[in-house]
């Protein structure tokens, strides 16, 4: 039973390192840089979603301004695991 909660803890702990970064990735660009293009991106479109006229779904709306922002800096969507 103990090798059961060790396991299921290492599989929860590794699925939690894997959202701990931006989903965006470009292959010329440090980590550094990107954690600094997202928060730029998502305090933008977070204080665009939060200023009236409010949107029906503030969360989507934030995601989707965020995206457009970090696609126009130069960013795909994608996983960074390092």
């Amino acid at each position: 039973m103990q090798r059961h909660l060790i396991l299921v803890f290492l599989c929860a702990a590794f699925f939690m390192v894997g959202c701990t970064k931006p989903p965006y990735r470009a292959p010329d660009k440090s980590l550094a840089q990107l954690n600094g293009d997202y928060t730029d991106c998502y305090s933008q479109a977070s204080l665009t979603a939060n200023t009236p006229p409010y949107p029906d779904n503030l969360f989507r709306t934030v995601t989707e301004q965020t995206d457009q922002c970090m696609k126009s800096r130069g960013y795909t969507g994608g996983c960074l695991f390092y």
